[in-house]
């Protein structure tokens, strides 16, 4: 009973209204290249050497960074979900690897099931874009389907975390199918967890992370939510953006407990397609051209209405301790039900019975005593009265 053990059960829900995850998407590149390029800097702001060009004095950096990334109109032609844009709410996130990135969670929950009721969405690059990144990797869009309750972050999350990802290049057509696994833990001091409606492991980890990085260099950037001022030379600028690079990816945070109960969805790719699309007119395969080659579409729906539950429990509660408590105690000494029955028989014929027929006998003895004791009184004076009699009647 002190330290219960606990098991981890398995199965199945058929829900009747299911939730859609949270989709965040981030354009690669992240900055745009001509904008950065206009406050004297270079393809992306983690280059610390070109921010020595910088004029800090004539610049705000909230402005610098809401002009050098990319807005919703930059990024989305069309999104909604079930067909409808207003079904869904479009949150900016702001980071410094990832740049501005956007966030879709559901405002409606889902009664159906099929490849028309999820989310749907189209986003596009300029040949511009194309032309002038200096990412490693191809242009295109960094998908993450996670948890609502478990906003977005580019900070790794070692106790959370629970995202789906996906990579889509430019000019392809992605359609995928989600399962949705439920996980409800039992906090414990070695491996615990938190059930606040308002708490986030991944939020709270964002925030370790900005106060380390900021509170060793005596300011923040546009990145960061922080009381502190924003960096306004080049030495703090650099100091800050290293640390937080050091240290956003490899921090030791052991503060930020996962919660007790989460959602973690996995992507199935159904179909991919790039460069061409079925004309339904012509009802042949036409290659896409033009702005059409750089737009990109991404459809994510449920396919089931089941969920996969994993529950942990306790195996272990005050019946069985009391269960077990008389099974120990009957093997330790040797009782049972019927040997207790007999020990009582074998007390009443020994001890109890002999007691209650001694004063039986003992109170029917002297009744009987004095029973006989008047008999014989009376006998005698009846002899003597006859004796008397007799003697008379002798006399005459």
């Amino acid at each position: 009973m002190i330290d219960i053990p606990i098991t981890t059960y398995t199965h199945f829900d058929f829900n009747k209204t299911l939730d859609y995850p949270s989709i965040t998407v981030c354009k690669d590149p992240p900055y745009k290249y001509d904008k950065i390029k206009e406050y004297g800097l270079y393809g992306h702001p983690s280059i610390t050497s070109e921010w020595i060009k910088f004029d800090f004095d004539n610049n705000n950096l909230d402005e610098v960074w809401d002009n050098i990334t990319f807005n919703a109109n930059d990024i989305f032609v069309q999104y909604g979900l079930e067909g409808y844009a207003h079904n869904v709410e479009l949150i900016p996130v702001m980071g410094f690897n990832m740049g501005r990135c956007y966030t879709m969670s559901p405002k409606i929950v889902s009664k159906h099931v099929s490849q028309g009721t999820g989310y749907a969405m189209t986003m596009r690059h300029t040949a511009r874009e194309v032309e002038t990144t200096v990412s490693i990797i191809p242009p295109g869009y960094h998908v993450y389907i996670h948890y609502t309750k478990e906003p977005f972050t580019e900070v790794r999350v070692y106790n959370g975390g629970m995202v789906e990802y996906l990579y889509l290049n430019v000019g392809e057509t992605l359609r995928v199918k989600v399962t949705v696994d439920e996980y409800k833990m039992i906090s414990s001091s070695d491996d615990p967890c938190i059930n606040r409606v308002n708490y986030s492991a991944n939020e709270c980890t964002t925030r370790y992370v900005w106060h380390l990085a900021t509170e060793a260099v005596g300011c923040s950037g546009p990145w960061i939510e922080s009381p502190l001022p924003r960096c306004n030379n080049y030495t703090t600028m650099r100091a800050l953006i290293v640390k937080y690079r050091n240290i956003f990816e490899a921090h030791n945070c052991t503060t930020c407990p996962r919660i007790c109960r989460s959602l973690l969805y996995n992507g199935f790719v159904t179909d991919r397609q790039k460069y061409y699309f079925w004309d339904s007119n012509t009802k042949l395969w036409s290659t896409a051209n033009g702005a059409a080659a750089l737009e990109t579409h991404l459809y994510v729906n449920f396919n089931s209405m089941m969920v996969s539950v994993y529950e942990e429990r306790y195996n272990y509660d005050w019946n069985l301790f009391v269960s077990d408590l008389g099974g120990s105690i009957g093997f330790l000494l040797g009782l049972s039900v019927i040997g207790l029955m007999q020990i009582f028989g074998k007390t009443w014929r020994y001890f109890i019975k002999p007691f209650i027929k001694c004063d039986k006998k003992s109170r029917s003895v002297s009744i009987t005593s004095a029973t006989t004791a008047d008999v014989k009184t009376i006998r005698q004076e009846y002899i003597d009265t006859w004796n008397d009699n007799n003697t008379a009647f002798n006399k005459f």
